[in-house]
């Protein structure tokens, strides 16, 4: 990978993505999506990944879409833009997939795109010091842009997410707490020890099980409820066919903290 996005894993199963672009506070471009991808199938495909953590380089974690990336899809035709804006999109649905947890650190301000991405993952710790904003009608563009519209649907509701969409709202890090957009709000200067806390305990539970509760909730809108029973039942039984499975009853009956493999 180049130096859009470095991504760096721990002994135990951690990955850190990070978008390093801080001369134009973490834009993404189309270069940057293609990384994202990439990052994303990599992490999938370690058996032996916990957790994936996203954050941005500097003071911002993203400001959303490159300007010059749109100035190039202003002027060129309507198949370029198209095209631009599904590999955004796939660059969202390779995060949103993903069965291992995912958390955005937001260390710094997400405004548009970079706030869509971060509302793709399942965990979201935000400094006190950073916003979280919506802007895409300031621009004189649609909030249907890389999942935003999605997201927000499911999180707040579709009237509020029309609001917060029409109007670019901006959430300081209290209103996106209370809004539920996000998980955690941590101090400024504490929020890698926040982050560091969230992902320990991640780490720690029994993979096999926390992939299972993401593969039962993707998809789910998709499912009757036979083939969602059908489902959980296979996912189930792997779980209790499972080592970490036969370890945590021991270690419930002693009475001790348990280790898990993730076999």
């Amino acid at each position: 990978m180049s130096d859009l996005l470095t991504l760096e894993r721990s002994a135990l199963g951690v990955y850190k993505l990070t978008i390093r672009r801080p001369e134009v506070r973490n834009a993404l471009n189309e270069e940057a999506f293609h990384q994202l991808i990439d990052a994303c199938h990599e992490v999938a495909a370690d058996d032996a990944a916990r957790v994936l953590v996203l954050t941005g380089e500097g003071r911002a974690f993203s400001a959303g879409g490159d300007f010059e990336s749109l100035q190039k899809m202003l002027d060129g035709d309507r198949a370029y833009a198209v095209n631009e804006l599904e590999n955004a999109g796939a660059g969202v649905l390779a995060l949103a997939r993903l069965e291992v947890p995912t958390v955005a650190a937001l260390n710094g301000d997400a405004f548009g795109g970079g706030a869509a991405v971060a509302l793709s993952t399942d965990y979201r710790v935000m400094s006190d010091s950073a916003r979280l904003g919506f802007v895409f009608s300031r621009l004189g563009i649609s909030g249907a842009d890389t999942g935003a519209s999605w997201w927000l649907s499911r999180i707040v509701g579709p009237s509020r997410a029309l609001e917060i969409l029409t109007f670019g709202k901006v959430f300081d890090s209290s209103e996106a707490l209370e809004a539920g957009l996000v998980t955690e709000v941590a101090p400024a200067e504490s929020f890698e020890k926040s982050v560091s806390a969230l992902v320990e305990r991640l780490a720690a539970l029994a993979p096999l099980a926390v992939r299972g509760n993401k593969r039962a909730l993707l998809g789910l809108d998709d499912r009757t409820l036979e083939e969602h029973l059908n489902l959980e039942a296979q996912i189930q039984a792997d779980c209790i066919r499972s080592a970490d499975f036969r370890e945590g009853l021991d270690a419930f009956q002693n009475k001790r903290p348990a280790e898990f493999k993730g076999k």
